[in-house]
Formats: structure tokens, C-alpha cells, sequence
């Protein structure tokens, strides 16, 4: 009787044998050549806290250029306004607990928070809209501020070259430094082309106050200044009335393009353009480059612009047109620079 084999055969093993070394060669021919998939880049969580509502120009710059970034860069962008500074550890905290890379807290009465928030949390990062400049910051720290004083002087140019009265007006909120390098820029580009010109600022002590600032263009009306450089909101009102009752009063909008708000009266903008900004905080981030320290960008970055109302224009005569287009490739070439230290005050007597 023939006895049947239990086993695999040896041709069955041989077999086996070939098929793994194959497979084995094949996977090693795929490793070598196929690369790693690209490893899943993290999305940046930015939050803003503002201190006043969305729609007032010192926030709503910012605001337009975080959406631009969301849109663009691929961002998280979230952001509590109407914060009062008593309160802005508490939301800055809720943000850095919930994870968010970047808190910029945009507001000047925020700072002293923010440095500290800063020294506890050396792995976040912060944005500082406005605070002094004679301190040091933590390396996490970011400050800036709106630095557009080139286009406010270039703004003066054309009150001081168009005034009929050689009074020209502005509507502001303090007498701050940021503020106030404005205010002097304005002043400084009215009298560098007309040593006649009067220049008369009203403070109104509020960041966000249309009443008053409408009330305070009436009083320089009254005081027959024909050109108001509107910083905060109101005196496109004012100057609508005016206009209503046969006065011919120009406005400059301030931070964002507010020429739509008034067609009438806004002749051009003193414009904060922030995307580049943005764009320069994210890329520092994702990159794992962050410079701190304080920005000072101006219109040679794109940071500052004078932006004009195409309704009005056509109002401007060509020589001015053609000083201010001189005048500002100046400033961006380096060839004129309208800051110095004694524009961070404000000194009335300098202008009347």
C-alpha cells in the first residue's frame, strides 16, 4: 500500500518562496520611488479682540484684512468687539486656553495686558495695535500702529494749497501720539505750501463719538475752516449741511477709503492698508520666524495711502494733483520724511 504525503511539496514551497521574494521587491521598488505624502500644514487660528464696534475705521481696517486673509492664506479668523480694557484678559485668555496661535488685541488700552500675557505664554504669539514705544517688549510681541502720517501730510498739501479762508480744521480723539503724528503731519503738509494757513484741532476725548464729532467740524465751520481732516466720525455730517446752506467745505476720510460715505464732500482718504501686514504675521508664524518688536511701516510698504474719491476729483486743479504725485514718490523713495520725535505731541501754537 503506497502511503499519501501530509506535507507541502517541495514544488509548492518553491512557489511560495518565489511569490514573497516578488512581492518583497516590488514593495521595495515602491518605497524608493514613491515620495511621502506631504505632511498636512497647519492652519493658523487668529483672534482679534476690538474695544469698540466693527464698522468704527480703526477696526474695520484690521477686520477687512483678516477676512482677506481667510480667503487667501487659509486662515482661522474669529474676533470679540465692544471689549473694555478691564476685560480684555479675561477674552485674551479664553483665546490662548481655546489654542489660537495668534491674539492680536487691537486696541492701545489693551497693552499693558498683552505684555503680560506674553511673558506667561512665551509659545503664543501677539499683535499689539498701539502702545508706547519707549518700552521693550516681550520677543513675542508684535506692535504696531497706524503709521499714516505720509499720506496725512500729503492730505495738508491739498487743504493748504485749496483753502480759500487759510483756515483748515481737524476732528480727532486724543491727544495721543499716534494720534497726534497725524494731526502735525496733516499741519506740517498745509503750511509747507501755504505759510498763511491756520490749522485748528478739536480732541473730542472719545474713540467713537459721531454726536461730538459732528458737533466739533459745525464749530470749525463756524470758525470758517473750509478743509477738515476728519480722524474719527462726524464731520462728513457736518460739512453735508453745510454744504446744504451754500458752503463749500472739503473732507479727508481717515483709515479706510470713506469716500462712499459722503460722495460729496469726501475729496480723498488717508488710507491703513493692513493686508501686507497680515500677510507678513502669518508667514512669520507658519514659518516659525517671528521677529517681534515695533513695525513703523509706511507708504513705501503699502502700509499708508492717499486715496482719492473719483466723484471729486475732477475738482482738484492739475498743479496740485501733480505737487502731490511729486511729493509722495519723495516720501516712498526716502527722499522726504515727514515723522520727527516732536510730532508725537500736540502744541496748538506751533500751527495758529
Amino acid at each position: 500500500m503506497v502511503k499519501k504525503s501530509s506535507g507541502i511539496s517541495k514544488l509548492a514551497i518553491v512557489a511560495i518562496v518565489v511569490v514573497v521574494v516578488v512581492v518583497v521587491a516590488a514593495l521595495a521598488v515602491w518605497l524608493t520611488t514613491t515620495p511621502p505624502p506631504a505632511p498636512v500644514e497647519k492652519k493658523i487660528r487668529v483672534a482679534v479682540i476690538y474695544t469698540t464696534p466693527i464698522e468704527e475705521p480703526w477696526n474695520t481696517v484690521m477686520h477687512e484684512a483678516m477676512v482677506w486673509a481667510k480667503e487667501n492664506l487659509d486662515i482661522e479668523y474669529v474676533y470679540t468687539e465692544k471689549v473694555e480694557p478691564a476685560d480684555v484678559e479675561r477674552v485674551a485668555r479664553e483665546y490662548i486656553v481655546a489654542g489660537y496661535d495668534i491674539i492680536v488685541p487691537h486696541s492701545w488700552g489693551f497693552w499693558e495686558t498683552t505684555v503680560k500675557l506674553a511673558k506667561e505664554f512665551p509659545n503664543v504669539h501677539f499683535a499689539q495695535g498701539s502702545g508706547p514705544t519707549d518700552i521693550e517688549y516681550p520677543p513675542n510681541v508684535v506692535l504696531y500702529d497706524y503709521w499714516i502720517q505720509d499720506a496725512a501730510y500729503l492730505a495738508g498739501i491739498i487743504a493748504g494749497k485749496m483753502t480759500k479762508t487759510d483756515v483748515v480744521g481737524v476732528v480727532t480723539a486724543y491727544a495721543v501720539p499716534d494720534v497726534n503724528r497725524l494731526v502735525n503731519a496733516f499741519a506740517k503738509g498745509a503750511r509747507s505750501v501755504n505759510p498763511d494757513v491756520k490749522i485748528s484741532a478739536i480732541f473730542i476725548e472719545s474713540w467713537f463719538d459721531p454726536i461730538k464729532g459732528k458737533e466739533a467740524a459745525k464749530a470749525l465751520i463756524d470758525q470758517g475752516a473750509d478743509f477738515i481732516y476728519a480722524e474719527r466720525y462726524g464731520p462728513f455730517e457736518a460739512a453735508k449741511e453745510a454744504l446744504k446752506e451754500g458752503k463749500k467745505v472739503y473732507c479727508f476720510g481717515n483709515i479706510v477709503d470713506q469716500s462712499k460715505l459722503a460722495e460729496d464732500v469726501v475729496l480723498a482718504s488717508v488710507v491703513w492698508d493692513l493686508k501686507t501686514f497680515v500677510q507678513h504675521l502669518i508667514k512669520m508664524k507658519r514659518e516659525g520666524t517671528w521677529q517681534g518688536g515695533i513695525y513703523n511701516w509706511g507708504m513705501k510698504e503699502g502700509w499708508a495711502k492717499l486715496v482719492w474719491n473719483p466723484t471729486l476729483k475732477n475738482e482738484v486743479p492739475q498743479d496740485v494733483l501733480q505737487l502731490v504725485d511729486e511729493v509722495q514718490q519723495k516720501i516712498i523713495s526716502g527722499e522726504l520724511v515727514v515723522y520727527e520725535p516732536r510730532d508725537e505731541i500736540w502744541d496748538p501754537a506751533r500751527w495758529t
